[in-house]
């Protein structure tokens, strides 16, 4: 009998770090299930991926999207490795300028987007699998309150929406403590992308090229800085 192959579960996959992931995963011979709203990002996905890329055409923020992960699933299999990785940049960096509707809807997709989409994926998680919630440095409170980010542009609702999902996983996290799962949430570094930070210096690459080796040693409960050892919460 052949070796199983290993499958991953990837959000926000059309671009950035998690197109990056999807990339890595392909190339490590891992079938990768990629979440992406676009369909002409379905099909980019799936011409890459050579037979190993299964793209759902969905969006976090939509209740729907539920649905839609276990429509594929059902006849798939087992999932080894979730990576919540959907996520986008604020606009107001002041308190005056910031908006309900804009941190309505970043929580809506940091947050929320995360709970949906692992309700949906759980049930197909094998007993001894990750779940990894890319977060942010922004999403520390205690990095917030001693200061440590002072000095860096960064918008109301990004940082509120982050808090909030590192929140989440740190209730997953003492929930299935006795578990075999492991749950973490990971600061990728400063990465080059759309919504980069004003001190942005990695390249999406070169985070997916060390959370894959990382995925060896995750432990649960964790907030890890990818480049950097752990954040505290």
């Amino acid at each position: 009998m052949g070796k199983r192959i290993k499958t991953v579960f990837i959000t926000g996959a059309s671009r950035g770090l998690g197109f990056a992931l999807t990339q890595k995963f392909i190339s490590k011979r891992w079938a990768v299930v990629s979440l992406v709203r676009r369909k002409k990002d379905a099909a980019r996905l799936k011409e890459i991926g050579c037979g190993h890329c299964f793209p759902i055409l969905s969006d976090v923020t939509i209740n729907d999207v539920q649905a839609s992960i276990q429509g594929l699933l059902k006849s798939f299999g087992n999932i080894d490795v979730l990576i919540n990785n959907a996520g986008t940049g604020g606009n107001s960096d002041t308190f005056a300028q910031t908006t309900a509707d804009e941190v309505r809807s970043l929580l809506n997709i940091h947050c929320l987007g995360v709970l949906r989409v692992t309700q949906a994926v759980l049930p197909f998680m094998n007993q001894d699998g990750t779940i990894i919630n890319i977060s942010s440095r922004f999403g520390s409170i205690t990095k917030i309150e001693t200061g440590q980010l002072d000095d860096i542009s960064c918008s109301y609702s990004y940082r509120i929406s982050k808090a909030a999902q590192n929140m989440l996983t740190q209730c997953m996290c003492r929930e299935f403590k006795n578990s075999k799962m492991k749950i973490s949430s990971i600061h990728p570094g400063r990465l080059q992308t759309d919504s980069a930070s004003t001190d942005a210096d990695r390249t999406p690459g070169e985070a997916a090229e060390i959370l894959y080796e990382k995925l060896k040693n995750i432990e649960h409960g964790k907030f890890y800085s990818l480049f950097n050892g752990t954040i505290e919460w």
